[in-house]
């Protein structure tokens, strides 16, 4: 417990190099059944449906309520496919417009000033992304100011403890209080955007798809919130240290700024998934190298077969994205930043498990992918990071990976750049 607590992925690796890709051990006082290496990730993700339900706390149900990580059975895959549509595939050019009016003006304040504490800058960005497509809200609105003070409370009450404890703690009282008022604003939004309707977001889209659902769908703003609450936390991760690893590996930021100019002058091709293969390449291996979640937790609903072993029901299971990733027979090499092996066909037919797989795969990816992709190509378009401080020192993996210090950050202007 004690080497959890302190190097909680270096103990899952030698978990998995002692005992292979199922093994028992003490997370957060409780016995857990770690899955990981490619091979039983693949296992636990075919095996998952009917027999693992995503296993949160009392407080993430308090907070969330029917939000679609909270539910389960049929209720979980009609919700499911009523948020599948307004969140990828044919959605996404719709959003590239409203998602470079954020992310442009936020690169060219980050190349004239630099930035303090990227992780922090990171945040601050992806909240404004995240509430500009889920909700429609434009920076400099009046919402948007609304938006982001009462979401920080609300924010602060997922930090609150997740057992009985959280009741005599004031930040879970002002977070339920924040998420009142956040439902009121969602309402208020949806009821707006029937009226006039916004290519450049998702909301219209979301609210028709929950016209009709049934009560064991959740209701939208559940929805909502949690969708604004992934979108900023897991994706201000992967913007990190996409820009992080630019900043300490030159070449592959140079041969990516080419790919970033074209993106400035046709944006269309962010949302094309054939198109920029440099840049995609280093979000893949940034993926790769600091998925945002260390781990998932699971509840075995029913006796359950991985890796040769027994689980029985009611056992908790959980998978790290991150112990798959660095299998060498899956990724020789493994913890060098080495884009490239997504270019070349090394890394043909390997599976990223940063935003989950199966059942319970997170359906925001091809929107947190975008976000990423815009901002690295708004940051190159400028010029190219770097980090004056160095790298990140001491880091910590929950509830995101990020760096525990501030990491601070400055564009090199290039004259290529407009």
């Amino acid at each position: 417990m004690q080497r959890f607590d302190r190097d909680p992925l270096g103990a899952i690796e030698e978990g998995h190099r002692q005992y292979g890709p199922v093994f028992r051990m003490t997370v957060d006082g409780n016995e857990t059944v770690l899955v990981g290496t490619g091979a039983g990730l693949g296992e636990l993700f075919a095996g998952e449906r009917g027999r693992l339900e995503v296993l949160n706390t009392p407080l993430v149900h308090d907070l969330f309520g029917q939000a679609l990580f909270n539910l389960s059975g049929d209720g979980h895959a009609e919700a499911r496919r009523r948020l599948r549509p307004a969140l990828g595939g044919r959605a996404l050019p719709g959003y590239v417009s409203s998602l470079l009016e954020v992310t442009g003006p936020a690169a060219e304040r980050w190349a004239q000033h630099g930035v303090a504490d990227l992780y922090v800058a990171a945040r601050a960005l992806t909240g404004e992304l995240s509430a500009r497509i889920l909700l429609g809200i434009v920076p400099g609105e009046a919402d948007a100011a609304v938006f982001a003070a009462v979401f920080e409370r609300f924010v602060a009450a997922t930090g609150a403890p997740s057992g009985r404890d959280r009741l005599m703690t004031g930040r879970y009282w002002a977070g339920r209080a924040a998420r009142r008022r956040l439902h009121a604003l969602f309402a208020r939004r949806a009821a707006g955007i029937v009226m006039k309707r916004d290519p450049g977001s998702a909301l219209a889209g979301l609210v028709t798809a929950f016209e009709d659902a049934p009560q064991a769908a959740g209701p939208l703003p559940h929805h909502l919130l949690a969708l604004l609450i992934a979108a900023r936390e897991t994706t201000a991760s992967l913007i990190t240290w996409c820009l992080v690893e630019l900043a300490s590996n030159r070449e592959d930021a140079a041969r990516a700024q080419a790919e970033a100019h074209t993106a400035m002058v046709t944006p269309g091709v962010l949302a094309r998934r054939d198109e920029l293969p440099v840049l995609r390449a280093v979000l893949a291996e940034t993926q790769r190298l600091h998925s945002p979640n260390l781990l998932s937790m699971r509840e075995a609903v029913c006796p359950v077969d991985l890796g040769g072993y027994r689980i029985p029901a009611g056992t908790r299971v959980a998978y790290s994205p991150s112990a798959g990733h660095f299998d060498p027979e899956v990724f020789p090499q493994p913890y060098a930043f080495r884009p490239g092996r997504f270019l070349d066909g090394e890394a043909r037919g390997a599976r990223l498990w940063a935003f989950g797989g199966g059942a319970h795969a997170c359906l925001g990816r091809p929107l947190a992918e975008l976000m990423a992709l815009a901002t690295m190509a708004s940051v190159l378009h400028r010029g190219v990071p770097r980090l004056p401080g160095g790298l990140p020192g001491r880091i910590r993996y929950r509830p995101a990976k990020a760096p525990l210090m501030a990491v601070p950050l400055v564009i090199d202007r290039q004259e290529t750049a407009a």
